[in-house]
């Protein structure tokens, strides 16, 4: 017998909804929630959210894609993003709180960083010798 009600989201759609939100948000210093609001209008969006929502209704996945609607019970507007980020958004980010995220400026001198350690060591002197033709 397999698991009863909704399939969990893989590590990877997590991840990556994460560092978005988180690096959106350091970029233009604001909320976790404009962030999310944000990245829910890149282009990148509508896959990612197709990978969360593939063993799912295809309404689920039109309706968050789709703008703001009008309720209509209530006739109040409710925003399908509002709430995804109200019920997993908030959860996901805290359980990747510890992400580091670069600046390009701040990549480079990563990068460069790595690639200093990898010079010292035995394996430098593979690039010193010349071969000759």
């Amino acid at each position: 017998m397999g698991k009863v009600g909704q399939p969990k989201i893989t590590f990877f759609v997590k991840f990556c909804i994460a560092y978005k939100v988180m690096q959106y948000q350091r970029r233009w210093n604001v909320t976790p929630f404009k962030a999310w609001m944000l990245f829910s209008n890149h282009r990148g969006f509508k896959d990612l959210m197709q990978e969360h929502y593939k063993n799912r209704a295809s309404y689920l996945l039109e309706n968050i894609l789709g703008g703001p609607r009008i309720d209509g019970y209530s006739g109040e507007i409710q925003d399908p993003r509002k709430n995804f980020y109200k019920n997993h958004i908030r959860k996901i980010i805290e359980q990747f709180k510890n992400i580091k995220i670069y600046t390009p400026k701040e990549f480079k001198e990563y990068k460069a960083k790595i690639k200093a350690k990898k010079v010292s060591g035995i394996a430098s002197l593979k690039n010193i010798i010349k071969k000759t033709r």
